[in-house]
């Protein structure tokens, strides 16, 4: 049955598809839903795909390992997540289908496990759509090929992806499975050599394994597949030779291997069930049989949508524009993506220790896609809030993987520590859930952040110094010893700055546990961000190794808009200014005092906007010099609370969320970066935010509904904002529980979980002073 080739069909079918609206959002069938399902009314997962949001339209489950997407660009900085809209309507290529994805990042990788159907062997490479065929709503994304006219459907469960295809009653049905498709554009050059295999178990079933070397260095996907139609032909290209299959075959292996399916003309879709696994293909089969035993593609989407309206009620919103709804509730999707399970049904897991271990989770599941130098900011602590639970889960999973693998991750991807971005902002996570009284082990967390904040690599001569990011040893090492990160080493002030406040951080928590004698130790390492400070130009700068401040080659003058990553990470000293979480009172004091403070701030959003140096595609969306679309200024618009001009807060708040925040591809102003963007809409919208993670203390901006309602485990908390409109966006009153608010307009997060109410009376005039 399997030593049948394909073969060339010339079939000229068309299906009678009815065009599909890329603005639709509903498209299940069946009777009436519960009303708390409108909430996936307002949820557009096409914004963010197009410039520079970097996100994915695909099928997804809350916080599921699959996120099955097409994949439709392979090239450029828009190639992140497989998926990029610049404008094009008509004929979009698409590759095909694959299983995982990145949401939201500036690094591509994954697109694991591609499926493309097709009907004439010369749309075997690709295919394309248009894109008013295209449907995206919580857990369901269908298109049309175009060139064989196949309708795509396709949800998922949390570890199963679920794809139906709909061919003419007359056409021949083909599959393309691709082990060796991957996405790695923007490495800038073609991934290293993977290991693939595949075994054909049955005329019904598949299975194999994928192993890449990319980002994630030796990941492993391993795969059960399930066809709804008997296998008739098939066809398996192992490293460019054509492999006739025998009768049952063994595993074939090869770098990479694409394997071409037959089934016979049929008037019902070719369903597809394929489970993935990061420890086992029994794993992979064992979630199959557990998550989606069944034929049947409706009750599948069905449970996706329940999950997603499930998730995204907990928060209820009164009031507001159309247009406020769906960017609340699609930032609200976008927080709920990732991190993503990543563990099988019986809790088996890939460890983060180098040998890749398989463990058993126990109670903390097991999670993947920590993006941490974005998600400390917003993203964790709006988890304190609306997912406590899972909050909780994120906190001891981190700590469990410092056991495994000897340092907490900074950007864990897969299960490897990939060493990417600045500082140990893990830290920062664990300190913030500690200090808001989460159920975490005060001592294996102190461990945890010791072991880390010490960066000496020679303790792990199992590992690949380069696999855990070698050269921060040395920075490091530096700071410790010499209180500074000399200008020859990539983002020496950044990571400086950032050292100082995580050294704060374990300080804090050293408290908690009663270390006195670490405590003290951290602290003083705390202060070595005055080691960047220039009295002079008043702003911090990148430094040498004797201690002077550095200048580029060639230069003379010091030009706070210089963009140097030697310097700094993704900005310039303009943004990096403000990046003293644990110590802005300092902050105050090193500028001369409250007006000084704000006279600065005011200098940061009249500033040109306009850069020198390097030209960082992470540089977006300005307001003189505060740069919404990366995430060091992030918390700055709230710092205007610590002046007498709170109103500029209100001010600003409201011109970022209406400019910077729209429901369309080219909504987000920068990177998704897994959650981070949308988390900061999702609290500013609500009407408050947490400028430092690890102090558990609110600070209020200005809220975009009439009324918001947060479901906590033991009550609602709930923001009315009275007189609210576009036009009334200053605070005239703020009381928390019928109490004013304390200094700085702050509150407290006992606050919330206690339940009760933070209440605003808006108006449409600035305030005076």
């Amino acid at each position: 049955m399997f030593k049948r080739s394909i073969v060339t069909l010339a079939v000229a079918a068309v299906i009678g598809l009815s065009g599909c609206n890329s603005e639709d959002t509903n498209s299940g069938e069946g009777g009436e839903q519960p009303e708390y399902y409108k909430v996936l009314d307002y949820v557009n997962p096409f914004v963010g795909t197009g410039p520079d949001g970097h996100t994915f339209p695909g099928a997804v489950y809350p916080s599921g390992l699959v996120q099955l997407s097409p994949d439709t660009t392979m090239e450029g900085w828009g190639s992140a997540s497989g998926y990029f809209d610049d404008g094009t309507t008509h004929d979009i290529p698409v590759y095909g289908f694959s299983h995982t994805h990145l949401s939201g990042t500036g690094i591509t990788d994954l697109g694991d496990i591609l499926i493309l159907p097709y009907a004439e062997e010369k749309n075997a490479v690709y295919n394309t759509f248009d894109k008013d065929s295209e449907i995206a709503s919580p857990g369901y994304y269908s298109m049309l090929l175009k060139r064989d006219n196949i309708k795509a459907e396709l949800t998922t469960s949390p570890r199963v992806g679920y794809h139906k295809y709909s061919f003419a009653d007359d056409q021949a049905q083909f599959i393309k499975l691709d082990l060796a498709h991957t996405l790695n554009a923007s490495w800038g050059n073609d991934p290293e050599p993977t290991f693939n295999e595949i075994e054909i178990i049955d005329q019904y079933t598949v299975r194999g394994h994928r192993k890449s070397n990319l980002w994630a260095k030796n990941q492993s996907v391993y795969f059960y597949v399930k066809f709804s139609s008997p296998i008739i032909g098939s066809k398996i290209i192992a490293d460019d030779i054509e492999i006739e299959p025998s009768e049952p075959t063994t595993n074939i292996e090869a770098a990479e291997i694409i394997s071409h399916f037959e089934f016979a003309p049929s008037e019902k879709p070719l369903e597809i069930r394929l489970a993935i696994s990061p420890t086992s293909v029994e794993g992979a089969q064992l979630n199959l049989e557990a998550e989606v035993p069944e034929w049947g593609f409706d009750s599948v989407q069905d449970n996706a949508e329940k999950a997603w309206a499930d998730e995204l009620s907990t928060v209820e919103i009164e009031g507001g524009t159309a247009t406020d709804k769906t960017n609340f509730y699609t930032a609200l999707y976008h927080t709920q993506i990732a991190p993503m399970i990543f563990q099988d049904v019986d809790g088996q897991y890939r460890s983060m220790d180098p040998a890749q271990s398989i463990k058993q989770a126990g109670e903390t599941p097991n999670y993947t896609i920590y993006s941490m130098w974005d998600t400390f900011r917003a993203f964790h602590p709006l988890q304190t809030i609306i997912n406590p639970d899972k909050a909780q889960d994120y906190i001891n999973d981190l700590i469990r993987k410092q056991q495994d693998g000897g340092l907490l991750p900074k950007w864990e991807l897969h299960g490897h520590y990939t060493g990417t971005m600045v500082g140990y902002p893990a830290v920062s996570i664990i300190t913030d859930a500690i200090t808001k009284g989460f159920d975490v082990d005060i001592n294996d967390a102190l461990h945890a952040l010791k072991e880390t904040t010490v960066y000496d690599l020679s303790r792990f001569p199992d590992w690949d110094q380069g696999t855990l990011g070698g050269v921060q040893n040395i920075q490091m090492q530096s700071h410790i010893n010499d209180g500074i990160v000399p200008h020859t080493y990539w983002n020496s002030a950044s990571y400086g700055i950032e050292y100082s406040y995580y050294d704060w951080a374990v300080s804090e928590v050293a408290k908690i546990a009663g270390d006195q004698v670490t405590e003290q130790e951290y602290l003083l390492r705390s202060e070595y961000y005055l080691n960047y400070w220039d009295p002079q130009e008043r702003f911090f700068r990148a430094v040498n190794a004797d201690g002077t401040f550095n200048l580029p080659e060639g230069e003379t003058e010091f030009d706070p808009y210089h963009v140097d990553e030697f310097a700094f990470t993704e900005g310039n000293a303009w943004q990096w200014k403000w990046q003293i979480f644990h110590d802005f009172d300092n902050l105050e004091n090193l500028l001369g005092g409250p007006d000084a403070f704000k006279q600065d701030l005011k200098a940061l959003f009249d500033a040109d906007e306009s850069t020198s140096g390097e030209d960082l595609p992470d540089m977006t969306g300005f307001i003189g010099q505060y740069m919404h679309g990366n995430e060091p200024s992030h918390h700055i618009v709230y710092l205007w609370n610590r002046t007498d001009e709170a109103w500029r807060t209100q001010q600003y708040l409201d011109q970022v969320m209406r400019e910077f925040y729209t429901p369309t591809p080219d909504g987000l102003i920068g990177n998704e970066d897994v959650g981070q963007m949308s988390a900061w809409y999702v609290l500013s919208a609500m009407g408050f935010y947490q400028v430092t993670p690890g102090i558990p203390e609110y600070t209020i901006g200005r809220p975009l509904f009439s009324k918001v309602e947060i479901k906590l485990p033991d009550g609602v908390f709930t923001i009315t904002a009275n007189n609210n409109s576009p036009a009334n966006k200053y605070v005239k009153q703020v009381t928390i529980n019928g109490q004013p608010l304390g200094e700085n307009w702050t509150f407290k997060h006992s606050d919330i979980i206690a339940g009760g109410e933070l209440r605003f009376e808006m108006s449409g005039t600035k305030p005076t002073q």
